[in-house]
């Protein structure tokens, strides 16, 4: 079932779209779609990203817009964002580390699991920004158990292959660094 926000002021966005997609109860926040004609945007048939309350959902049509990709990404995988605004157009970058790759022509994935999404409003990436990091935060406060447990986690991982080798010693220094401050 589709729920719109009271925020959601945007009848022409087809949340109808995704319908299908979301679960009971989630709710459509923002819905940004990318330029037709601005630099990174797609002339045919522009992808859309839309933050519900608990994850991006991001539409990449493709056959005149008779198919579409659909990628989802739960805001618990997303370690940080931010807005790089340009002269002509504004990208959405965030971080989901073993998300990279993929075939959506909507999101050019780098590495580290770095996603970057041009050639969207600037104040709709915001927007989006804002909604991210506070569920990242909302999601850090309530806590992922002991450290140990963590580093347990961040193993198992690495063991499963969804992390490198790198990104293992990064995340596990950033763990024990924050353990030592607490």
């Amino acid at each position: 079932m589709c729920v719109m926000s009271e925020e959601f002021e945007e009848p022409g966005a087809d949340v109808g779209k995704i319908a299908e997609y979301l679960q009971p109860g989630e709710k459509v926040l923002v819905v940004a779609q990318q330029s037709r004609w601005k630099s990174g945007g797609k002339l045919i048939n522009p992808g859309t990203i839309y933050a519900t309350d608990r994850r991006l959902i991001i539409r990449d049509p493709y056959t005149l817009g008779l198919r579409a990709d659909i990628t989802m990404i739960p805001y618990d995988r997303i370690s940080g964002v931010r807005v790089k605004q340009g002269l002509l157009s504004t990208s959405l970058e965030f971080t989901a580390p073993g998300l990279e790759g993929g075939r959506s022509t909507v999101v050019k994935w780098g590495e580290g699991g770095v996603g970057e999404i041009d050639a969207i409003p600037a104040q709709k990436a915001k927007e989006i920004a804002s909604i991210i990091s506070g569920y990242s935060k909302q999601t850090a406060t309530v806590g992922e158990g002991s450290i140990v447990d963590q580093l347990a986690k961040l193993a198992q991982l690495r063991e499963k292959g969804a992390i490198s080798e790198e990104e293992y010693i990064k995340l596990k220094q950033k763990l024990l660094d924050s353990g030592v401050q607490s």
